[in-house]
């Protein structure tokens, strides 16, 4: 004997070709002079056939797997972000803030932690500050916002 299982998936399987059959039918012949209409048949069929997948999914039982694997993942990525928290979302968050701020740009002069230069790029999470003798100081963008930062006049 047919698992019921089984049945429905069949059933289910014919019920979306015999709606693609029709919309296709339907559409070609009352509303050919509609430009885009095969898109629309397709956009309809794509919506019956993910709501049929995810019908298919719990009559098979993988729903619950997949809500569990889900969770799982969910906890790890809260886990992952709680370490990197400090390091890097902090930093963009300073790197987000630094792009709207009209006195430091890429050209300016600075002086960061006793460090003096001229910053020559700017990226989300950190700032690249060259010195007078050449020297590349990376600069996590944090330090901007939690560090006295003076910023140098413009000669000319």
């Amino acid at each position: 004997m047919l698992d019921e299982r089984v049945v429905i998936t069949l059933v289910a399987g014919a019920v979306a070709i015999i709606f693609r059959a029709t919309i296709g039918w339907i559409f070609k012949r009352k509303l050919r002079k509609l430009v885009g209409y095969q898109l629309l048949a397709n956009a309809l069929t794509g919506v019956l056939g993910i709501g049929l997948l995810f019908y298919l999914l719990y009559v098979w039982g993988v729903v619950g797997a997949l809500i569990e694997m889900v969770a799982t993942l969910g906890v790890i990525a809260m886990i992952f972000l709680f370490t990197i928290k400090d390091i890097w979302l902090s930093n963009l968050f300073a790197g987000l803030s630094l792009i709207g701020d009209k006195l430091i740009n890429i050209g300016s002069e600075v002086e960061v932690a006793g460090k003096r230069g001229k910053i020559v790029e700017m990226t989300l999470t950190v700032t690249k500050v060259k010195t007078a003798g050449g020297n590349l100081i990376i600069v996590p963008n944090k330090k901007f916002r939690e560090d006295v930062v003076v910023i140098m006049k413009k000669r000319g």
